[in-house]
């Protein structure tokens, strides 16, 4: 099925593309196989690859160019690994906090179908890439939490505060306030300028999509790195301090479509049942992680030691084009 020299594994999760022989052009490879490894991720939403020699971010890029029609190199949220225009360094988190379950841009106008991790460097202890199927976590919901989350959608509020999150130049790329403001009207999006020069945007977005290549229902969205109840207490707290009861004030914040809050209980169940489905695999250097950006969502393990993972994206969605 994947050719001489390459084993194949589904017995595990994600499963496991091994390449066993010296001669594997893994660029020549992944583009000959590419319909095969769709579909992979169709059915099982990740898959990596092992041992193909993958090792520093030109590499990387070659093989998910491969496997995408365009690689995207405009994204704001993540910085560029060095001299690589279209391949980003991993979120810069604390190493002794999680990054919780996400689907890439799924709360912004577009996004990617396809995701792609690399190792570099393993960290020590921890720091494993969790995964969760969306299909899954749609099926498990009480049917009351389904039907609000299905009709109501999510509404994402954020304010671009320097030094809290990213700042509004580096999202957009760009320092010129009327082109943010075109393009937050293109896309859709309500944009405001905070007397101290803060930017803020408000945006509804579904919490549940059609898989376009499927047609599964996907619990599909960022919940977790916007509700306040996702903040680690300490943290809730300094932003209490600093901006009191209204957390359409913090730096990111998140309710149902029409403004009513998403309670903290609902944010935790939904948080122990990903928990529950959450599966998880061991980073080994030059691996090569691919996950259908729909289908399932990622998050990050705390971790001890030097860890450096490089990502990129491609072949976007557009939520316009599944309307």
């Amino acid at each position: 099925m994947f050719g001489p020299g390459v084993s194949f594994n589904d017995e595990i999760y994600p499963p496991l593309l091994r390449c066993e022989a010296p001669d594997v052009d893994a660029v020549e490879w992944a583009a000959r196989h590419r319909p095969a490894i769709d579909g992979l991720l169709l059915t099982h939403g990740a898959v990596v690859l092992r041992d193909f020699g993958v090792a520093d971010a030109d590499a990387f890029e070659a093989v998910a160019s491969s496997l995408v029609t365009t690689l995207y190199g405009d994204y704001g949220d993540l910085p560029h690994e060095k001299d690589a225009d279209r391949v980003y360094k991993s979120t810069p988190y604390p190493a002794q906090q999680s990054i919780l379950f996400h689907h890439e841009s799924s709360h912004m106008p577009q996004w990617p179908s396809r995701q792609f991790f690399c190792c570099i460097q393993p960290s020590s202890k921890g720091g494993a890439t969790p995964i969760v199927d969306g299909r899954k976590v749609w099926e498990a919901l009480p049917d009351e939490l389904r039907g609000r989350f299905e009709t109501l959608g999510i509404r994402y509020v954020r304010n671009f505060i320097p030094g809290l999150d990213v700042g509004w130049e580096q999202m957009f790329g760009t320092g010129d306030r009327d082109e943010v403001e075109e393009r937050c009207s293109a896309q859709g999006v309500e944009c405001e300028w905070l007397p101290d020069g803060v930017l803020r945007t408000v945006q509804n977005a579904p919490a549940v999509v059609q898989h376009p290549r499927t047609g599964e229902q996907v619990f599909f969205n960022q919940l977790f790195l916007h509700h306040t109840a996702c903040l680690e207490p300490s943290v809730r707290e300094v932003m209490r301090s600093l901006f009191g009861d209204d957390e359409t004030a913090y730096p990111r914040s998140a309710s149902f479509g029409d403004g009513s809050p998403i309670d903290d209980d609902t944010v935790d169940l939904l948080r122990s049942l990903y928990d529950s489905l959450a599966q998880r695999f061991p980073w080994q250097r030059g691996d090569v992680a691919i996950i259908d950006n729909m289908l399932v969502s990622h998050g990050r393990d705390p971790f001890e030691g030097e860890r450096k993972i490089i990502v990129a994206m491609g072949d976007m969605v557009s939520r316009a084009a599944l309307t």
